[in-house]
């Protein structure tokens, strides 16, 4: 017998050798963004690291299943050599993707803030485009990959044992030891297979992206529909506890003004001096907003550019891993910021220096009702390309000036900046010329505001421009380096400014209430007198007829924010309730001491995430 246990004694040898080398991974991994977590002592770091072996024996079985069952099946050739290679061959390659998965995700957490997705799949073409400039920079990520590759290739050709004996005892420790190996790639016995919702079961959500593994989020996501059709609640229930129509009833307004959506590339609240007591990175931005008004508690609904462009420009929030514009629903009408203002009579434009067609902006944007689109090639000068993303801020956003002359008034346009993007390459001439501080981005952050201080002095000299709206936000935040505590928990590293400003003057001051992406299409309709329906999960933040609120999803978990309390939904339940205000580092959970605000916000939760399935199920997201 014990010659017959040889066999899957070195496979699980070797598939232990692998649990250990993602178990060294989830170190790395927790050591680069140990400031994202609360404080760990050694006894939960122990316990989370126990919590995450259950999900990376998973990963390891599922990744290896056929080399597995290979080199277990009583096969007549099992002991030739040609066989045993064909094996070694099939470990390295399997575990080579695996851990392909696991270190690319190192540096790459750090502008998502979640672990790998299948939505990484959209961003393939801009990805191979950096691949080279990001294996440079995040070396310290392919010389872990190399490491890892050179152990798992040294294991393979050290050979893999086969079964002797007879076919009846071969078989027999097939079917046991592959059934033992079953119950891990399930990832238990539970009722239902492992996913990245267990992950908080015996660990506090914070933690959920340490227990888990890249390779594991990342296959789950390909497997999962991206939406699931709920019915908690009935038709009435929903209209009262989360409304899909929205009546704008604003007085008319004439003249109609003109309307800029200025998005400004990762620029998050903590940059801002004047909403932090600082000297921040924005000081033009910063005496704009000293004559605006400005929502000083508002968060982008999503994490990344894309997904953000369907909260700001249609109302979608971004409750799949994949932006709307890649999703099987993409061919559904949308309630665009554009459709709306052309029936009112105003030209639409959107400019953006990037490569027509990245991310698919230009469809996406056609789809919202904008006309014209500008990116690079209408620019058409590559002199100023930065050789990553675009077109350099300034040349492009003075370009932009020009083009909005030539619109018919009354027009909407957006304008979406880029230069403070990963790898954050500003001209040679203004290097040194910007504060620096502890993060990559800050340089590139003054360069940004400086291109738009000159793009407003520009405007300025425009007639169009004294009857001009203008709405700044920023499209995510960046939370790669060292951040304060308050922008790192899960409300405030979404924390975005949403600035409206006029010349006339008519906004001023500061809101604290919540608002977010969702909020702004509805608001630019109430500004310049719209009247009628819409379909929206915002409200105009002029009227405030709805509760609130910011939805965001992330990774598999939902956050609601409402006043000062946070809940996390991992899409069943509340799994944490939070006061994100005073308890900075959300440590406090309050879901016992406050039961029914834990109940109404989930109820509001669920049906949040009931609505948006159906509307785009249904192909209802647009009013009829």
């Amino acid at each position: 017998m014990r010659v017959h246990l040889q066999a899957p004694l070195v496979l699980l040898k070797r598939l232990g050798m692998l649990l250990l080398l993602l178990t060294l991974l989830r170190w790395i991994f927790f050591w680069t963004y140990r400031s994202s977590f609360p404080e760990l002592d050694p006894g939960q770091f122990f316990w989370i690291t126990l919590q995450g072996l259950r999900f990376d024996a998973m990963t390891i079985v599922v990744a290896n299943a056929l080399w597995i069952v290979l080199s277990l099946v009583p096969l007549p050739w099992s002991e030739k050599k040609a066989w045993q290679r064909t094996l070694a061959v099939l470990f390295v390659v399997a575990n080579a993707a695996l851990l392909v998965v696991c270190c690319l995700d190192l540096p790459y957490y750090g502008f998502n803030g979640k672990r790998l997705t299948s939505d990484v799949l959209g961003q393939t073409g801009a990805g191979f485009r950096e691949l080279p400039g990001m294996l440079l920079r995040y070396w310290w990520a392919t010389v872990i990959f190399l490491v890892l590759l050179v152990v798992v290739i040294r294991a393979a050709r050290r050979g893999f044992k086969q079964q002797s004996g007879g076919f009846a005892a071969r078989l027999g420790i097939f079917l046991v030891t592959g059934g033992l190996l079953f119950l891990v790639g399930r990832g238990g016995w539970q009722y239902q297979g492992l996913s990245p919702a267990h992950a908080a079961d015996h660990s506090a959500p914070a933690w959920a992206p340490l227990v888990t593994n890249s390779a594991f989020t990342l296959g789950y996501s390909l497997t999962e529909p991206p939406l699931r059709q709920r019915t908690w609640f009935t038709a009435e229930e929903l209209d009262r506890l989360m409304p899909l129509r929205y009546e704008i009833r604003s007085d008319s307004v004439k003249p109609k003004p003109n309307v800029i959506l200025l998005i400004v590339e990762s620029m998050g609240r903590e940059y801002l001096g004047s909403l932090n007591s600082n000297a921040g990175y924005f000081p033009f931005m910063d005496s704009l907003c000293a004559h605006s008004l400005v929502l000083t508690n508002a968060y982008a609904n999503a994490e990344r550019s894309n997904k953000s462009m369907c909260s700001i420009l249609a109302g979608i929030p971004s409750f799949t891993d994949d932006a709307f514009m890649n999703t099987a629903y993409a061919g559904n009408p949308v309630e665009g910021l554009g459709t709306r203002m052309k029936e009112m009579g105003y030209s639409t434009a959107f400019f953006h220096g990037g490569i027509n067609g990245e991310y698919k902006f230009d469809s996406f944007t056609k789809a919202c009702g904008f006309d014209r689109y500008h990116g690079k090639d209408e620019f058409g000068d590559d002199q100023h390309y930065d050789d990553h993303w675009g077109i350099y801020d300034e040349e492009f956003l003075q370009w932009s000036a020009e083009r909005l002359e030539e619109l018919p008034q009354p027009f909407c346009s957006a304008v979406f900046t880029l230069s403070s993007h990963d790898p954050f390459v500003i001209p040679e001439r203004y290097r040194g010329k910007f504060p620096t501080g502890g993060q990559e981005i800050h340089e590139s952050l003054g360069y940004t505001d400086m291109s738009l201080r000159r793009f407003f002095d520009e405007v300025r000299t425009h007639p169009w421009f004294a009857n001009s709206v203008f709405v700044i936000t920023g499209d995510h935040t960046f939370q790669y380096n060292e951040h304060p505590p308050w922008y790192t928990n899960p409300a405030g590293r979404f924390s975005v400014p949403i600035i409206f400003y006029a010349p006339d003057g008519r906004f001023t001051g500061r809101d604290e209430r919540v608002a977010q992406h969702l909020d702004i299409v509805p608001s630019i309709l109430d500004v310049v007198g719209y009247q009628g329906s819409v379909n929206t999960f915002g409200q105009s933040t002029f009227q405030r007829d709805r509760p609130n609120r910011a939805m965001i999803h992330l990774g598999g978990q939902y956050r609601l924010i409402e006043d000062d309390r946070l809940l996390l939904f991992d899409g069943e339940q509340a799994i944490g309730l939070y006061d994100y205000l005073g308890d900075t580092l959300c440590e406090q959970d309050l879901r016992a001491s406050e039961a029914e605000r834990t109940k109404q916000m989930t109820d509001e939760m669920k049906a949040a995430t009931q609505r948006h399935a159906a509307a785009l199920l249904r192909n209802s997201m647009a009013a009829r």
